[in-house]
C-alpha cells in the first residue's frame, strides 16, 4: 500500500501543479496567506502557515508547520508538517500530508469516494486504511465550520477524533500587530484546542497545551 500511496501523491502533486500554473494569476488575485508565529511559554519556537487559493469551484489549502524546541542550543523536539487539501463546492475531495513528529514519520493520503473519505496512512512503517463520513472536516483548524462539528479527521494519520465545542463568546486578541475583535471557542475531547476567528471567518489565534502541559500559542503575524 505504501508504494500506491506515494504514487498517488506524486500524481496528485502533478495535478495540483498543473492547476496552479494554469491559473496562477487567478490564484494570486483570489488567494490569501495566514502566517503564524508559534510560541511555547511565550518563546518563539517556529512557524505555521496557511496558503488558501481558489481555482473556479475548487479551493486549494496548503498548510506548513516547522517547530523546533531547543534546550541549551540542542534541538530537544521537532515537528515538521506539510499538507495539501483540495476542496470542491465546499467539500473536501483530497488531502495529502507528510509529518516528521520528532523522528516518527507519518504519511497520509485521503480521497473522496462513494460518499466516504478514504484515508490511507503510513505510521512507523505500518500501512493502514480507514474511512470516514464525507462531511467530516479535517483538523487543520483554518475552516470556521469546525466549531459546528462533533468529530474531526486527524491530518497526520487519518483517525477520527471525537470532540466537543464550547462557544466562549466575543474576545479581543493580538493579531497582525494589533488588537482585533474575534470569536473564541474551545475544543475538548480527543483534540484540545482554543480557537479565535475574526469577523471575516479567518483563524487569528490558536492555544493548546503540549505533551508536558506547557502553553503553545499560534499568533497571527
Amino acid at each position: 500500500m505504501r508504494t500506491s500511496i506515494r504514487s498517488a501523491a506524486v500524481v496528485v502533486a502533478c495535478m495540483m501543479f498543473g492547476v496552479v500554473v494554469g491559473a496562477s494569476w487567478q490564484a494570486h488575485a483570489a488567494g490569501r496567506t495566514l502566517d503564524f508565529t508559534v510560541l511555547r511559554d511565550g518563546k518563539n519556537i517556529g512557524t505555521h502557515r496557511y496558503t488558501i487559493s481558489k481555482h473556479g469551484d475548487e479551493t486549494l489549502v496548503e498548510v506548513s508547520t516547522d517547530i523546533k524546541v531547543k534546550v541549551l542550543f540542542v534541538t530537544a523536539y521537532k515537528f515538521i508538517h506539510a499538507s495539501k487539501e483540495v476542496w470542491k463546492n465546499g467539500q473536501l475531495v483530497m488531502l495529502n500530508s507528510t509529518t516528521d513528529d520528532d523522528g516518527t514519520r507519518k504519511e497520509l493520503h485521503i480521497t473522496a469516494k462513494d460518499g466516504k473519505l478514504m484515508a490511507d496512512s503510513v505510521v512507523k512503517g505500518q500501512d493502514r486504511r480507514q474511512s470516514a463520513n464525507a462531511d467530516i472536516l479535517p483538523a487543520s483548524l483554518w475552516k470556521q465550520d469546525i466549531v459546528k462539528q462533533n468529530a474531526v479527521l486527524n491530518t497526520l494519520d487519518g483517525t477520527v477524533m471525537n470532540i466537543k465545542v464550547k462557544d466562549l463568546g466575543d474576545d479581543q486578541v493580538e493579531a497582525g500587530g494589533a488588537r482585533v475583535n474575534a470569536h473564541h471557542y474551545s475544543i475538548t475531547g480527543e483534540l484540545t484546542r482554543e480557537l479565535w476567528f475574526s469577523g471575516a471567518g479567518d483563524l487569528v489565534r490558536v492555544r493548546f497545551p503540549d505533551k508536558t502541559g506547557t502553553e503553545i500559542v499560534y499568533a497571527l503575524k
